[in-house]
């Protein structure tokens, strides 16, 4: 409960410890839903809770960029070896209170993303005089380009920064960390074929990463489905798989097609219908991105004023932006009502 708001969780919990009676439950619900005119909303992340979670986060950020700059001075000095543990140190302090005790998902997330990259490039670094470079070790962007250079450090590395995640994810609970989770699964895949293939994998790029965006969006069903209601923890983690795997999904087509129209066109109705059917935005928004470029070719195809064209464009973005938000459930309930009997719709979210 916060501001004397109550959450459904709160009445079950209410409920499980006799507070009310299942049955004064369900004449509550029936009233609140009879007195709603569309249903509640489903998709629901927390990233700040106010402006001091984003002042937290500055925080984190401005120390960060501090600290790496002064790394990178380091890198001729003894103390050069010894300052990341420091680092790292103060970076698990952080997270205890920020992640732990606070709860504050944003600084969370910067905290998160700063120690792991001192982690990872401290483990490069600690590698390089095993494979006859130590000498060579003058600033932090020579340890970034010897793991881009070495598949076997960039394996080690992405199973570093894997194990890291999920201590991350199991000791905190940030959701978005299960999502780095799920797709670091499959980035230590692809370093491990990297290492034993080699530079020919790159040819399969895309195909991995339409294929790791389509595993997070299966994942992510997966789990909404076990919590229509959406009102465990989980959900968030949900969300955060839609916002990784739509991207990769849409934009990895388009770039194998060249955003052909023939094929981007279906693409983009099909991300429309799944996000209405799952009651997740991410594909729509991933997909409007290419509905303007569609737009702009087929309007430079006409000859019209490059200004128009741009006006166009996002007046017919905007509207389309406009029309699911406001009749985002509406249009989610003309789309489900046949199907209200089917087995399968419990697993979806009401409409």
């Amino acid at each position: 409960m916060k501001n004397r708001q109550f959450t459904l969780a709160d009445i079950r919990n209410a409920i499980s410890a006799g507070v009310i009676s299942e049955e004064s439950f369900t004449r509550l619900e029936s009233f609140l839903v009879a007195q709603s005119h569309e249903a509640a909303e489903t998709e629901k992340f927390t990233l700040f809770r106010g402006m001091n979670d984003i002042f937290i986060a500055l925080g984190v950020v401005a120390l960060s960029v501090g600290w790496f700059i002064l790394w990178g001075m380091l890198t001729e000095s003894p103390a050069f070896w010894v300052a990341p543990l420091l680092a790292i140190a103060g970076y698990v302090a952080l997270a205890e209170y920020i992640a732990g005790k606070l709860k504050a998902t944003l600084p969370s997330i910067a905290i998160m993303a700063a120690l792991g990259a001192t982690i990872m490039l401290y483990a490069m670094a600690l590698f390089m005089p095993f494979y006859g470079t130590g000498s060579g070790l003058s600033t932090l962007e020579s340890i970034i380009e010897f793991g881009e250079e070495s598949a076997n450090i960039l394996v080690l590395v992405t199973v570093i920064g894997f194990a890291f995640q999920v201590g991350f994810f199991l000791r905190y609970r940030l959701p978005v960390s299960f999502a780095l989770i799920a797709a670091g699964i499959l980035g230590v895949a692809w370093a491990a074929l990297t290492a034993a293939i080699g530079p020919a994998i790159a040819d399969y790029l895309n195909y991995l990463i339409t294929a790791t965006g389509l595993l997070l969006l299966v994942l992510g069903v997966f789990i909404d489905s076990r919590d229509p209601e959406r009102i465990n923890g989980w959900a968030e983690c949900a969300f955060w798989l839609y916002v990784m795997g739509a991207p990769m999904t849409i934009h990895s087509v388009a770039i194998a097609y060249e955003a052909s129209a023939w094929v981007m066109v279906p693409l983009i109705a099909l991300a429309m219908l799944f996000s209405l059917v799952v009651d997740r935005r991410s594909p729509i928004i991933s997909s409007l991105i290419y509905v303007g470029y569609l737009l702009q070719s087929g309007f430079e195809g006409v000859a019209i004023d490059p200004s128009v064209t741009i006006v166009l464009v996002c007046f017919i973005i905007g509207g389309l932006v406009m029309a699911f938000g406001v009749g985002w459930q509406k249009a989610r309930h003309v789309l489900l009502a046949p199907f209200a009997d089917q087995p399968w719709r419990r697993y979806l979210p009401p409409s």
